[in-house]
């Protein structure tokens, strides 16, 4: 089944607009991805991670599991992306 989508048009200052395309790119998304992402519990406010997600989640806060690198270089490579 296709999703029927629509567009959204926002004003704002173009300092603001500036600001948000680079904290979305900061967080490797689109500026779509990042707004979706900042509203999605407005939109969605009982939806609830499942399990698993929450035991990442718990595992994170607590330390467990974490890796750590000296730069990003090393992480992509880690990754296998470099």
């Amino acid at each position: 089944m296709a999703t029927k989508t629509t567009r959204l048009s926002v004003d704002m200052d173009s300092k603001d607009h500036r600001k948000l395309k680079i904290l979305a790119e900061a967080n490797g998304m689109s500026l779509r991805e990042f707004i979706l992402t900042l509203l999605e519990p407005l939109l969605y406010p009982n939806k609830k991670p499942n399990k698993e997600t929450m035991k990442s989640i718990e595992q994170t806060e607590k330390g467990k599991g974490l890796k750590t690198f000296s730069n990003v270089e090393e992480m992509w490579k880690e990754l296998g992306l470099d």
